[in-house]
């Protein structure tokens, strides 16, 4: 296959895994999807190293049972071992309170490819709107545990 159309599959594939493991709240693979020096742009300050990023990340998760999380429209730029990308997220959230809120926003990430793959190097989100949802906590159906895996295992 051509590299720059791997290069693009790679890409979405790691963006894919970032949606899976936020749905199922994999924070193994949602961490193993970060290099080790990255930045995360979350809520305005950077947090820098994959181990705080997935600590910030593990914080902020236990603050939200229910999070429907969705990529949309993503562009990507790829340059040798680096890549800029861009991608439209919309979440559906229900809090530890049972409020519903939503998340309309975009990511610009720097990836780079590793021995590992394509991993993030940055993530920066900028919410476009952030306000509330319309989910009820008595419609949320969990997520069935028998398919509660990592795809394909």
């Amino acid at each position: 296959m051509h590299q720059a159309l791997q290069d693009d599959l790679d890409i979405r594939q790691l963006n894919a895994l970032y949606a899976d493991a936020v749905m199922r709240r994999d924070g193994e693979l949602w961490g193993s999807l970060w290099h080790t020096d990255a930045i995360w742009h979350f809520l305005g300050a950077p947090i820098r190293g994959r181990e705080a990023i997935l600590a910030t990340w593990e914080g902020a998760m236990a603050g939200f049972p229910v999070v429907f999380h969705s990529h949309h429209s993503g562009l990507i730029r790829v340059n040798g071992d680096s890549a800029n990308c861009r991608w439209s997220i919309d979440e559906d959230i229900i809090d530890s309170n049972g409020s519903a809120l939503r998340i309309i926003g975009v990511y610009n990430d720097t990836c780079v490819r590793t021995g590992d793959g394509w991993r993030y190097a940055m993530r920066r989100f900028d919410a476009l709107y952030h306000g509330p949802g319309t989910l009820q906590v008595e419609h949320v159906l969990p997520y069935p545990e028998t398919m509660n895996r990592r795809h394909g295992d």
